[in-house]
């Protein structure tokens, strides 16, 4: 009996299980939060795309300019300079020239004697035959060259770091449009400013990625409180930061940067960012009509401006004459 009532008073004893909590270690701490600083999610497990787009088109740069080096280093071809003419953005290529200015004399770049050399016969030269003078091309070609390893260097490091964290989110379809739209954009916006100069790279296109991840990070700190601090570090780190020290090289090496051809894609990339995401401001609740009606507005107003822009320099474009170049 004694027994029997010391088992049961044991069996009526409260059984419980300890879990012990899950313990992180600094180390995954600070990998979860090196992720989250190269990431644009809002919320969690968002689906991801891959960035077939930027890869590829990083890609195909180093390609073409590392077989213009290999044949100006080792076979002693200056295939650059004729690579350049062709793809090159300049505008006396790709638009009449007046007859006035085709037949002014000009000094011949050719070895032959006691030749009378036209401005007209020079230019087409320097812009080969092909389609002269409407290479419409070299809208999209001047972004495939660059001017040396540092040029490219530059612009492969802000193309994958906006492209792939851009194209990761929203698809390769927005920023292929984004993209070339920016990259067409700083062509006519250098094209405002002095139609005689050519151009070269992949900058204006950047900048347009650059400026679209602006409006996409600063409409995400309107709508996610909780890692506003984290995305204000990414601007600073990605945005700012870099800005200002392509402005300090350039200002301190003496390198002529095209500053027309960055406005014409980032003013692209910034009205198609709010276009599409909305105008990045502290407005009331999102459940709010009014901030629903005014965000409606302002896509409305961005596409709006966005297609003027476009309408008023292509119009120029193709009503315009190729002015005389100094250097054809």
């Amino acid at each position: 009996m004694h027994t029997t009532d010391n088992i049961q008073m044991e069996l009526e004893e409260p059984f419980t299980v300890q879990v012990d909590n899950p313990v992180f270690t600094k180390k995954i701490t600070i990998c979860m939060r090196f992720r989250r600083f190269f990431t644009l999610d809002v919320l969690p497990n968002e689906k991801h795309y891959y960035p077939i787009f930027i890869i590829i088109l990083s890609i195909i740069h180093i390609s073409i300019h590392l077989t213009t080096y290999i044949n100006i280093e080792w076979k002693d071809q200056r295939f650059i300079y004729s690579l350049h003419d062709l793809w090159m953005y300049y505008i006396p290529c790709m638009r009449p020239t007046p007859y006035d200015i085709r037949m002014r004399i000009v000094n011949c770049t050719s070895s032959i004697q006691n030749v009378t050399c036209y401005y007209g016969n020079e230019l087409k030269h320097k812009c080969f035959s092909f389609l002269y003078p409407h290479q419409l091309w070299r809208m999209f070609t001047v972004n495939l060259i660059h001017a040396d390893w540092s040029h490219l260097l530059s612009n492969l490091f802000g193309q994958l770091l906006f492209g792939i964290l851009l194209e990761r989110k929203y698809g390769s379809l927005r920023i292929v449009i984004v993209y070339w739209l920016s990259n067409v954009s700083a062509g006519l916006c250098t094209m405002l400013k002095d139609s005689r100069k050519g151009g070269i790279g992949a900058s204006g296109a950047i900048y347009g990625l650059s400026l679209f991840f602006t409006v996409e990070r600063l409409n995400a700190i309107t709508t996610n409180s909780d890692h506003r601090c984290s995305i204000l570090m990414q601007l600073i780190i990605f945005v700012v930061f870099p800005t200002a020290l392509e402005i300090y090289s350039a200002s301190t090496s003496g390198i002529t940067a095209t500053h027309f051809a960055h406005f014409g894609g980032g003013l692209v990339g910034f009205l198609f960012g709010i276009g599409m995401l909305g105008c990045p401001c502290p407005c009331p609740s999102p459940s709010n009509n009014n901030y629903c009606n005014f965000q409606m507005a302002c896509r409305e107003i961005a596409y709006i401006f966005l297609f003027i822009y476009f309408v008023f320099t292509l119009t120029i474009f193709f009503l315009m004459e190729a002015p005389y170049a100094l250097q054809p």
